[in-house]
C-alpha cells in the first residue's frame, strides 16, 4: 500500500468514527429513542473501528485481475405496508348516521355466499370496474380486465352469440362512442361516430345479432337546448341516420326479432313510450292510458312490459306495471304489486319471471333513497322480496341481469355506510331466485353486470 492510499484510508476511518460518535446530551434533555437503524448504525460503526489504525487495517492480497462475478446491488428496503384503514362495524355506521329516517339498525348485514356455492357450473358475467369492463369466468373464477383505462369504458352488454361485447367509450378526445370487441377483450373498435350527452353517460342499444345500435346523443342545433336525437347504425356500413326530431329520449331497447326499438320520451309528467319501425324508420308514438310517468320498456312474450305511473310529481305516486300490444292497443296492469316511487323490470330469458328494481324516496330535500329488487311471477302472481334483509340506507340493490338458465339473478349491491357517502362500495352479486331462503354470492367488486347469453 502507498503512502497516498494510506493517508487516503486513514482519513475516511476518522470521519467513520467522528459520525459513530455519541451525540452529547444536555441537562433536561430527553436521549433519543433506540431504534432498529440506530442499532444496525452502532453494528457499523464497531465494524470501521479496525479502520482508526492504519497499521492493523489487512491490506488484500495482490491480484492480477478484477472479480469475475458480476456487481449485485444491495437489496433496497422494503417500506413497511401501510395499515388498512377501516370503515368502522355495522353499529359505527348506526352511531354515526346524520340521515333521515330511522335506520333499520335492527337487522344485522348478511353474509354473502361465495361463487363456488351457486348451483353454476358455467356462465360469464361482465361488468365495470373503476371505469373499465371486467369478465368473470363462474366455472373457473378467473377474472379478466377488457379494457385498460383509456378514460371510461361502461355499459358492457353481451350480444345474442356470447362472442362479443358492445360497450360504451369515451377514450376519443371525451366524446362518447359505441364499441366492440370480442369477448376475450381483443378487436376493439368503434361502431359509432362521437357524440356527446347532457348529462352523464349516454343511453344506447344494440341488436342481438349485433347489425344495428340505436344511441341517444345530445341535439347539436342551438334551438335544441336541453333535447336529444335517437340515432340509427348500421354497423357494416357505418351509416348513421337521425329518427324522429329531437326530443328527452331514455331507455332505449330493440325488440327480439330486431325489427324494432322501442323508447321512453318527454320529460317528468308528459313522458310516453315511442316506437320506430327499422324497416321503414317511422316513429309512432303508443297510447298511454292517462300515465304521464314511464320508464324501462321490455318485452314480455309478444306483449310490451313497461312500467307507468299517474303523475311524477313527489317522483311517482304509483307506479305499476302495465302490457301492452306491440301496436300500443289493449293496455292493461299487470299484478298488484306498486310503489311510491320509481320502477324498472327485467324479464328472465324464459319469460316466467320478472325482476323488478324499484326506488322510494325516504324524506325531504337531501333524503336518502331505498333501492330494493322484488320478483314478481310474469303472469302477475305474488310478489317476493329479494334484498329486504339488507339494512337500510346503508345497502342498495338495483342493475338486475338474468343468467341465461332462467334461474341465477345477478345485481349491484351498493354499501353507503354513511349519509352522503361517494364514492360507494359496489359489488356484483348472484342469487339463486328459486331459493327463497338464498343469500346472494359474492362475485366481484364492481357493479352494471351484463350475462353472457350462452350458458
Amino acid at each position: 500500500m502507498t503512502m497516498h492510499e494510506r493517508t487516503q484510508r486513514t482519513a475516511i476511518a476518522w470521519l467513520l468514527l467522528a459520525a459513530c460518535t455519541p451525540r452529547q446530551v444536555s441537562d433536561g434533555e430527553p436521549p433519543p429513542p433506540p431504534s432498529a437503524s440506530s442499532a444496525d448504525a452502532s453494528l457499523q460503526c464497531a465494524d470501521t473501528a479496525s479502520l482508526a489504525t492504519p497499521a492493523l487495517a489487512a491490506s488484500p492480497a495482490p491480484s492480477a485481475e478484477p472479480p469475475t462475478a458480476p456487481y449485485q446491488p444491495p437489496p433496497e428496503p422494503t417500506a413497511a405496508p401501510a395499515p388498512r384503514r377501516s370503515i368502522g362495524t355495522f353499529d359505527d355506521w348506526v352511531k354515526a348516521y346524520a340521515g333521515l329516517g330511522e335506520p333499520e339498525a335492527e337487522k344485522r348485514p348478511p353474509r354473502l355466499r361465495l361463487a363456488k356455492e351457486l348451483a353454476l357450473a358455467s356462465g360469464r358475467i361482465a361488468f365495470v370496474r373503476s371505469g373499465d369492463v371486467f369478465t368473470m369466468d363462474l366455472a373457473t373464477g378467473v377474472e379478466a380486465q377488457l379494457t385498460r383505462k383509456t378514460q371510461r369504458n361502461v355499459a358492457p352488454t353481451f350480444l345474442g352469440d356470447g362472442r362479443r361485447i358492445a360497450f360504451l367509450s369515451n377514450r376519443d378526445g371525451m366524446a362518447w362512442r359505441v364499441f366492440l370487441m370480442n369477448a376475450d377483450g381483443t378487436e376493439q373498435r368503434p361502431i359509432t361516430g362521437k357524440f356527446a350527452a347532457w348529462y352523464g353517460e349516454p343511453s344506447f342499444t344494440i341488436s342481438p345479432d349485433g347489425a344495428r345500435v340505436a344511441y341517444v346523443a345530445r341535439a347539436r342545433a342551438p334551438a335544441d337546448e336541453g333535447l336529444e336525437e335517437l340515432h340509427l347504425v348500421d354497423v357494416a356500413s357505418g351509416d348513421d341516420q337521425r329518427i324522429g326530431a329531437p326530443t328527452p329520449l331514455s331507455e332505449c331497447t330493440f325488440s327480439p326479432s330486431g325489427d324494432a326499438v322501442h323508447c321512453v320520451a318527454g320529460e317528468f309528467d308528459a313522458e310516453h313510450l315511442l316506437s320506430v319501425d327499422i324497416a321503414t324508420r317511422r316513429v309512432r308514438r303508443l297510447p298511454d292510458a292517462g300515465n304521464h310517468m314511464f320508464s324501462a320498456a321490455r318485452f314480455l312474450g309478444d306483449r310490451l312490459l313497461f312500467s307507468a305511473s299517474p303523475t311524477g310529481a313527489l317522483c311517482c305516486q304509483r307506479s305499476q306495471l302495465y302490457t301492452t300490444a306491440l301496436d300500443g292497443t289493449g293496455i292493461k296492469g299487470l299484478g298488484s304489486f306498486w310503489v311510491s316511487g320509481s320502477m324498472r323490470p327485467e324479464v328472465s330469458p324464459k319469460g316466467s319471471k320478472i325482476a323488478v328494481a324499484w326506488s322510494v324516496r325516504v324524506g325531504g330535500f337531501g333524503a336518502d333513497y331505498w333501492n330494493e329488487l322484488t320478483l314478481l311471477d310474469a303472469n302477475g302472481g305474488a310478489d317476493r322480496p329479494l334484498t329486504s334483509t339488507f339494512p337500510r340506507p346503508f345497502y342498495s340493490a338495483y342493475e338486475p341481469a338474468w343468467a341465461p338458465d332462467d334461474r341465477h339473478l345477478a345485481f349491484t349491491l351498493s354499501l353507503c355506510p354513511y349519509a352522503g357517502c361517494e364514492p360507494r362500495i359496489r359489488s356484483v352479486v348472484v342469487v339463486d331466485t328459486r331459493d327463497a331462503r338464498a343469500v346472494p354470492a359474492f362475485i366481484a367488486y364492481g357493479g352494471n353486470a351484463s350475462w353472457s347469453p350462452v350458458p
